[in-house]
């Protein structure tokens, strides 16, 4: 974020921003501070990598995979019932399968 970028937040929040309806109060002080600060590291850093061995900023390598319907429904039915996404469904079925099926050549 430029220097540009954060006068234009603040000079917003200052000034222009607008608490929700159900708001008691908004932020103030340090309180409101360590939010900014937070915010914009989140900001920075895009989605938390799904590989804890990956250095800052690393992007995860992606594969794709075509599947009949049946089982696309299965898997987004599945997923849906478990409160999940299918990336996630999928990461974790391959690692098992790779794990189980580690030591036949």
């Amino acid at each position: 974020m430029s220097e540009k970028d954060y006068d234009a937040v603040a000079e917003w929040a200052e000034h222009d921003m607008t608490l929700a309806r159900d708001a008691e109060k908004g932020l103030c002080g340090q309180e409101a501070a360590a939010f900014g600060r937070e915010l914009v590291e989140r900001s920075q850093g895009g989605r938390p990598s799904i590989d804890p061995d990956a250095a800052p900023g690393e992007k995860s390598p992606i594969r794709q995979v075509r599947l009949p319907r049946a089982l696309n429904a299965d898997l987004d039915a599945f997923a849906r019932n478990h409160h999940r996404n299918a990336s996630d469904v999928l990461r974790e079925a391959l690692s098992e399968y790779l794990a189980a099926h580690k030591d036949a050549s």
